[in-house]
């Protein structure tokens, strides 16, 4: 009898819109999302290969129009180097160690598993072609809660920086660069905004050039009814479920946080001043305010 391998489930989507959300819910239903993760719940093997991708681009999460700039050439030679790396001893970093001796390559997992990395949105281009026909959700929220989230979390990383080298130096070997801030650019809310239509656009870009099939998920929607949500995600999937279990996975997800911004007037304007652009038209987010 043929074994049956799973492929993976791909999470993508811009910063701060639910992706670890999403994540953290599919990992409660059984779907495996890595052994050692960081704090928003991103598989470090994947995260660290992201970030070196961009980096060869010359480009980072918070800037990544490089990436737009890669030819055909580049992405091939990422792909080589991206099947070199699910099959090296560094994927015990992703299934640990009991896992990382059974599997040999991540191409032959026969259980449901997946990762979640918003700089899957610019490095799809070489996970599509390392895993045809992976599985894809996109997770979006409306841009002024994202730069403003993200506004907020740069603010105080800034703030509560105090010079620890024994700290810096465990934060630069995970991160790669020492832990002042977060990302300069996204400390303007506007700036913000920007990045969020960047990460959105090579979405839909994607799914265009590639013929992909991307399961998009509206943060809003997700908060409002998560049971319903969940269970069409699943089903689009083709994973098993069983509904108790879904409903108490999500029984504590708070539909407040469904347009936050509403209750400041600052971030009202700034929502005004944006809700004619076409991508909010084309994602429902132009008519929040009637």
């Amino acid at each position: 009898m043929k074994k049956e391998y799973f492929l993976p489930i791909i999470i993508l989507g811009m910063h701060r819109s639910g992706t670890s959300m999403l994540a953290r819910i599919l990992e409660k239903l059984s779907i495996f999302m890595g052994w050692r993760k960081e704090r928003n719940h991103e598989a470090l093997f994947f995260l660290k290969f992201n970030d070196w991708i961009l980096k060869q681009a010359n480009a980072t999460w918070d800037n990544p129009y490089n990436c737009r700039l890669a030819d055909e050439e580049f992405k091939n030679l990422m792909v080589k180097l991206a099947e070199r790396y699910i099959k090296s001893c560094r994927r015990i970093e992703y299934l640990g160690l009991a896992k990382g001796l059974k599997y040999k390559s991540l191409k032959e997992l026969d259980f449901p598993w997946g990762w979640k990395d918003p700089r899957n949105t610019f490095t799809i281009d070489i996970w599509i072609k390392v895993f045809p026909n992976a599985k894809l959700i996109h997770i979006y929220r409306n841009p002024i809660d994202v730069a403003e989230s993200l506004r907020k979390r740069a603010l105080k990383y800034k703030k509560n920086f105090k010079w620890n080298w024994k700290k810096e130096i465990k934060f630069m070997l995970l991160k790669g660069h020492i832990g002042y801030g977060d990302s300069m650019r996204i400390m303007d809310i506007y700036e913000g905004v920007k990045l969020w239509e960047e990460y959105i656009s090579k979405i839909f870009e994607a799914e265009k050039q590639y013929n992909l099939n991307i399961i998009h998920v509206k943060y809003e929607d997700l908060l409002e009814a998560p049971f319903e949500n969940i269970k069409k995600i699943l089903d689009k999937l083709g994973i098993h479920y069983n509904e108790n279990k879904i409903k108490q996975v999500t029984k504590d997800i708070n539909p407040q946080r469904k347009y936050a911004f509403l209750s400041n007037k600052e971030l009202i304007k700034i929502y005004e001043s944006i809700r004619e652009d076409r991508i909010l038209f084309k994602l429902g987010y132009h008519n929040i305010i009637k």
